[in-house]
């Protein structure tokens, strides 16, 4: 049995003391000298805010505290130890091990922070909370994943306080299976199993926000367990503020995804992902509660879970007020599908202890028959639930009903008096399916609406219903068929801005948050170009925004937080294979990282260093993110390149960048290439006066800089006066073993003969067009030729000793003249 505080009655916080006990005194039972947690906090600095809560201090849990970032080690005494007001845990990178429910009292501004990618793990079979932060006011935990990937591992995380909870970017990584549990509570019976999270506002006044949480629990189906099944979010009677959940994703829970309907607290559930749990999706009750902007699915066909057949009743939303006298909540601008279940007694349900309640802007969708859109129970109460407070009335404004579903209702109303039907739309196809059945309840009314079922179109069962402005054929919009994990909505300020990105995966036009799914708007694959002016385009995805590009003003956002699109790389880089070994190299301006984006796979034949990259590709994919520009592409045999989703027309790019990097004195260097050279901002170059280039050839010094420049072919010759780091495409470039000089001699019109010695390494080159034909000849560190209107070139090192010409041509050593 669950008390009022949100635990189980007769339960213990640690070391047999109750929550009651006061946070220095269970300090002490635990070993922990009173002052020894501000000591952990380091010397005061000034105060600070995150996410609204104002610190004093911060604790690097890995420097400061002690803590193994490895996992090996258990960190929870040196968690509790360096709890304390005013504080901010901070977490480098790393996994944390958690052995124990840990119990902090009485804290003001206490944060857990995650810095990258951090992890909290736990033993197997696991079942407890982590963490239980109570009878405070001002709790951050932010960036911190909880791994439950442990055999039988069902952890949960409990926080409660008067005020200021804010809880943000939270994974639960893997299934929440106790190992006892009995899906139809055969068998031997069922544990209690922990419930995921606990985000408890005890102050009436006081307020918290929930925020991309994501919990894929794919657990046993059926395992209800009487009430002691695992639940995603419980929220009970303690709760009496305002909690609002925004933008998080819970799947696969065997005890209700969001189970929120026994407080007098509001609870407001906004935008998210609410898919194939047992029971209920989305339970709510009290007054200021609801649900809005929100994806919930029942989809069981397409569950993750080992056991979906065995589901009990993955109802949509369903309201109830149980014997606490609850009422008032409401559904807004949600898009709920009913597609496939064992059982479900609803898209929206009414229970019969549920009271007032309104359904307003929805979308519901039901192709499994015998189910209905809305059902509106008896409110006669139930068990020990008697019936809920009047008024009784349901309210539907503006709601469709669609799908192929056929026997019972679309819409069902029992026993509830001065119901509304209101401009919605039921288009219902299925067969002996009615459209809204009123029983037992005068003075409703039925109006403004469209009602197309093979049905009848209104069933007025022992009620006098008022009906008005019914058409019997129309077109109803349906949910949103995309249940992608995220939305990206991109709003405009009032001039064009462009923008382009690529995702993971799953990736589709939306219309949430008054999102357009217009001609402006393209998707190709997992990538996406458009542009808005002072309208919205949303889209809904799957997994992580890999990269996006932004030219113009806009307001960009993920689940309704700002998007840091400025912080992510501008590109995505795929190169496809087309089933013959293809290698590949290019460089890019900056953040060059391998990805998983359009299929891409990160192995053993993919090496990024710096700004560059090498690989080869069969018939798979390989992807890079990257910010800037492609400044340099060289493939050699076929595959399908593309950047954002287009070609990339790698033919048409320089082969290679060459990088000189200073070392704190003047190094001079002048080089040769085959062709297309340019100067180049590639891995921080500059372009500036110190710079020359002049056709196939370049020139310059450096100090503590670097200067960058492109080209395509070959790299034929490179002199370098002094200390440098050189680098091709990304690789040292060993100059040392290169050339020093190229000589061009470029005929004219008339037949002209050359002979020249050089000190040493002289080979024939096609720097600045040369060709390597019979018409020269080398011998050791001589050569003879003849020009007409073509160009011969040379590649050597050390000295050009002697040249002698017989007629008219130019002759050019690294692009200087010298006949």
């Amino acid at each position: 049995m669950l008390r009022s505080d949100g635990n189980r009655e007769g339960e213990t916080v640690g070391d047999n003391t109750s929550l009651s006990v006061d946070r220095r005194s269970y300090l002490k039972l635990a070993g922990v000298a009173a002052g020894s947690a501000s000591m952990l906090s380091g010397a005061a600095s000034a105060a600070f805010t995150r996410r609204g809560i104002r610190f004093k201090h911060t604790v690097d849990m890995v420097a400061d505290a002690g803590c193994d970032p490895s996992g090996n080690e258990p960190c929870d005494s040196k968690i509790r130890n360096a709890a304390d007001d005013y504080t901010l845990l901070k977490f480098p990178p790393g996994e944390y091990k958690i052995t124990e429910k840990n119990v902090i009292l009485n804290t003001t501004n206490l944060g857990f922070l995650g810095e990258g990618d951090v992890r909290f793990t736990v033993p197997e079979r696991y079942n407890e909370k982590m963490f239980v932060v109570e009878d405070g006011t001002g709790l951050l935990f932010e960036n911190i994943d909880v791994d439950l990937r442990a055999a039988g591992a069902t952890p949960g995380l409990h926080f409660g306080v008067d005020d200021d909870l804010e809880v943000h970017d939270v994974e639960y990584l893997g299934q929440g299976i106790h190992p006892n549990s009995d899906p139809r509570g055969g068998g031997n019976g069922n544990p209690d199993v922990t419930y995921a999270l606990y985000p408890i506002i005890r102050s009436p006044d006081g307020t918290g926000t929930v925020s991309n949480v994501v919990a894929k629990n794919d657990g046993l189906m059926g395992a209800y367990n009487h009430g002691d099944g695992r639940v995603g979010v419980w929220i009970g009677l303690s709760h009496k503020g305002t909690v609002t959940l925004k933008n998080c994703q819970f799947e696969g829970f065997p005890n209700n995804g969001l189970y929120c309907s026994r407080t007098g607290g509001a609870v407001q559930v906004e935008g998210g992902v609410f898919r194939n749990n047992d029971i209920t999706q989305v339970r709510l009750s009290s007054s200021d509660s609801y649900v809005k902007n929100a994806v919930i699915v029942a989809d069981l066909d397409n569950s993750d879970s080992p056991n979906p057949g065995d589901t009990l009743n993955s109802r949509g939303v369903r309201f109830e007020a149980g014997k606490f006298g609850y009422r008032g909540a409401s559904v807004e601008n949600c898009d709920i599908t009913i597609a496939s279940t064992p059982h479900s007694s609803g898209g929206v349900v009414v229970g019969s202890d549920g009271a007032d309640h309104a359904i307003r802007n929805t979308r519901i969708k039901v192709d499994v028959d015998s189910i209905r859109g809305v059902y509106s129970k008896a409110p006669v109460g139930f068990g020990n639930r008697g019936p809920p407070p009047k008024p009784h009335a349901t309210t539907l404004e503006n709601v469709s009903v669609t799908g192929s579903a056929s026997g019972a209702d679309a819409v069902r109303i029992d026993q509830r008096d001065d119901s509304v039907v209101k401009g919605c739309c039921i288009d219902q196809n299925g067969g002996n399916r009615n459209g809204v059945r009123l029983v037992d309840s005068d003075g409703s009314k039925v109006v403004n609406s469209t009602i197309d079922v093979n049905g009848q179109r209104v069933v007025e069962d022992n009620s006098w219903v008022r009906t008005r402005n019914i058409d019997a054929s129309g077109s109803c919009p349906t949910p949103d068929s995309n249940t992608g994990d995220h939305v990206l909505s991109i709003q405009g300020t009032g001039s064009r801005a462009d923008y382009s990105f690529t995702v993971t995966s799953d990736l589709a036009k939306s219309t949430a948050n008054g999102g357009t799914t217009g001609s402006s708007m393209t998707v190709s694959g997992s990538s996406a170009t458009g542009y808005v002016w002072g309208g919205t385009d949303s889209y809904t995805f799957s997994g992580d925004l890999e990269s996006f590009n932004l030219d113009g003003e806009a307001t960009v956002t993920i689940d309704g937080e700002p998007a840091h699109v400025g912080q992510r790389p501008d590109h995505v880089l795929s190169i496809e294979g087309t089933g013959s070994r293809t290698d590949y190299s290019f460089t890019v301006t900056r953040d060059l990282a391998e990805s998983t984006a359009n299929g891409g796979t990160i192995g053993s034949s993919t090496d990024v260093s710096g700004s560059s990259a090498t690989g080869y590709v069969w018939g798979g994919t390989d992807s890079y993110t990257f910010s800037g520009d492609l400044e340099s592409f060289n493939l050699d045999g076929e595959a399908t390149v593309t950047i954002d989703g287009e070609p990339a027309h790698v033919g048409q790019r320089p082969d290679h960048v060459l990088s000189i990097e200073g070392t704190g004195s003047r190094t001079d260097y002048s080089f040769t290439v085959t062709r297309d050279l340019a100067k180049s901002t590639a891995n921080g170059g500059t372009t500036g006066s110190s710079m020359t280039v002049s056709g196939s050839s370049a020139t310059g010094y450096v100090w503590g800089g670097t200067d960058s420049y492109t080209f395509s072919g070959d790299l034929a010759a490179f002199n370098l006066d002094g200390r440098a780091t050189v680098t091709l495409d990304g690789r040292p470039a060993h100059v040392g073993r290169r050339p020093d000089h190229v000589l061009t001699i470029e005929g004219t019109s008339s037949h002209a003969d050359y002979t020249f010695s050089v000190t040493n390494n002289l080979e024939k080159s096609t720097a600045n067009g040369g060709t390597t034909g019979s018409s020269d000849s080398i011998s050791g560190s001589s050569a003879t030729g003849y020009v007409w209107g073509g160009t011969d070139s040379y590649t050597f090192s050390g000295d050009l000793e002697s040249f002698s010409l017989d007629g008219n041509a130019d002759v050019f050593l690294n692009d200087d003249r010298i006949r």
